[in-house]
């Protein structure tokens, strides 16, 4: 049997060797466990970056595509504004024409118009007999 400073001994350097081994590989587990949070950081990052740029693409394209829409809509506009410019000034001018030509005419139209909205109006708008 060994003596007890002898054993003791012993008991203090396996335990030393144990604690050692378990603070490498404490070390070894805390190192792995970084490298796969890293990794995980680096593509949560990337797949990040990725859909930013794709989004700031996507909304590029977007407001080009407005623009454009815009553009095309001024310029309608602007043609159907022309186009009623030309149509009210040329009836502007029969107007005058048949103003001047035939002023009977112009009458019994004004008189027919008149006539027509006075007949759209309801009735019973005015005294009432009872």
């Amino acid at each position: 049997m060994k003596p007890f400073g002898e054993t003791a001994r012993d008991t203090r350097a396996k335990a030393s060797e144990l604690a050692e081994r378990t603070a490498d590989t404490a070390r070894q587990t805390a190192d792995a466990a970084r490298a796969r949070i890293q990794d995980g950081y680096g593509r949560a990052r990337a797949a990040t970056s990725e859909l930013a740029d794709r989004t700031r693409v996507a909304t590029g394209e977007l407001a080009a595509k407005g623009r454009e829409h815009a553009e095309t809509a001024r310029e309608a506009t602007a043609q159907a504004l022309e186009k009623g410019k030309v149509q009210a000034k040329r009836a502007n001018s029969k107007l005058k024409q048949v103003a001047h030509e035939q002023p009977l005419t112009l009458l019994a139209g004004a008189i027919a118009v008149g006539a027509i909205l006075g007949s759209l109006l309801p009735k019973g708008s005015g005294s009432r007999e009872d």
